[in-house]
């Protein structure tokens, strides 16, 4: 379908919304030699995308030992802590560590009590 439509005098643009897929798509499969392809016939197979290190893996042993520790410790001063130790990145990546992990932990939080809500308990039917 795609060699008609090139043979045709279409552009690429014109092939891609005629066939229903992207123009990147189309330059693929120019690229890859599959002219003949129909965006039908092939199941599309995405899957996850490998991790990526950040700058802040050889940190993170220290923040989460000291939130084991100190779980009310804040985002801004394990930045501090992992900054003297030689941490080059930004405090965002902490921040978002920090996160991740005080999420990951039981319902109650690390003290075992529950979290603050805004306003009182009776005001907040959830808790």
């Amino acid at each position: 379908m795609m060699q008609a439509c090139l043979k045709a005098g279409l552009s690429k643009v014109a092939t891609a919304r005629r066939i229903g897929v992207t123009r990147r798509t189309v330059y693929n499969w120019i690229a890859a030699g599959e002219l003949e392809r129909d965006p039908d016939d092939h199941e599309v197979q995405y899957r996850p995308r490998p991790p990526v290190p950040s700058m802040l893996d050889p940190y993170k042993d220290i923040i989460e030992a000291r939130l084991a520790e100190y779980p009310e410790l804040s985002a801004a001063r394990l930045y501090r802590e992992v900054r003297a130790k030689g941490y080059a990145g930004g405090y965002g990546q902490v921040k978002r560590h920090v996160r991740t992990t005080v999420r990951s932990e039981d319902a109650l939080g690390a003290r075992g009590c529950p979290r603050r809500t805004r306003g009182r308990a009776e005001d907040n039917p959830a808790g």
